[in-house]
This record gives structure tokens, sequence and C-alpha cells, in this order.
């Protein structure tokens, strides 16, 4: 790849994924998703290891690719 290629990927800036735009063109919607992100963050009744793992879990299972 050459570096004029790769300067202009650069440029492009953040990408969003795919679900975090569909919330996003939802206020309600994105603001409850981020409170629910915010709760599992800031929980402590579980181990961090376990929540990444149930989560991954749960995405395993219904399909979800992000």
């Amino acid at each position: 790849m050459s570096l004029r290629k790769t300067m202009k990927v650069m440029r492009r800036g953040p990408v969003k994924s795919a679900p975090l735009a569909a919330a996003a063109a939802h206020k309600p919607t994105l603001l409850g998703k981020l409170a629910m992100e915010r709760w599992i963050a800031v929980s402590r009744s579980v181990d961090d290891r376990l929540k990444a793992i149930a989560s991954l879990r749960a995405a395993a299972m219904i399909g979800c690719m992000w």
C-alpha cells in the first residue's frame, strides 16, 4: 500500500458502526443505549471478565456481529 493511499484513508475520519448510526438517528434510543452501557460499566456485582464473556455469549446467541 502506498503512502498516498494510506494518507487518503486516514483523512476520512472515524467511521460509525451500523448499530450506532441507527441509534443516533433516534435520540431517545441513543440515550437509552448509552445509559445501559454506563450501568453495565459501573456495576460491581460481577467481575469485568465475566461481564465481557456474558455479553459476547449473548451477542453470539442472537447472531449479532458487533
